[in-house]
């Protein structure tokens, strides 16, 4: 072997340990990120109030009428809160910034019951205020993890991306 090419051999095996230890550090330091926010939140007064206050009507599966027509503007308050934290983290899971395997392995059930419970709510929401993009990433988280799982080629394809496929909604959006 030419010295040219050991040089090439070794600046190539180099590049792909550095690669693979930034990729890898992003995954850690996502990971961690991610458990920053779940931790923190469950230590947050003020939403495990407001959680605690709607929990009857989660698992009722409904979304009580007062809400819709600001009769309880109490309980209205505690579900926006609710759903605007959600919100920001389903955003958070569309864009990357968040590992998706983890906070559905902690939180499926969650998401999966407050989108079916508030749907109605938050499509009045959307009528009332003329803008489709309300809670729409939590709609998507929704859609997601509600239905059959992306197959293994698309987990594939948004690992090297590092991020998910937007999906359907982007698509019907337009």
């Amino acid at each position: 072997m030419t010295p040219e090419y050991a040089i090439l051999i070794g600046a190539a095996l180099a590049t792909t340990g550095w690669l693979y230890a930034a990729r890898r550090a992003r995954t850690l330091a996502k990971k961690q990120h991610t458990i920053n926010v779940i931790l923190q939140t469950n230590f947050n007064a003020r939403f495990l109030d407001a959680r605690a206050k709607i929990a009857p009507h989660l698992k009722a599966g409904t979304c009580p009428p007062d809400i819709m027509n600001g009769a309880d503007e109490d309980l209205r308050a505690n579900f926006r809160d609710i759903l605007n934290h959600y919100e920001f983290v389903s955003a958070g899971l569309r864009n990357g910034d968040f590992d998706e395997k983890l906070v559905k392995d902690s939180e499926r059930g969650t998401y999966i019951s407050l989108y079916t419970c508030c749907e109605a709510y938050i499509w009045h929401l959307r009528d009332g205020r003329k803008r489709m993009t309300i809670y729409e990433h939590l709609e998507w988280v929704h859609r997601r993890w509600h239905k059959k799982p992306p197959n293994k080629f698309t987990r594939a394809i948004e690992r090297v991306r590092g991020r998910p496929f937007y999906g359907k909604l982007d698509a019907e959006r337009d």
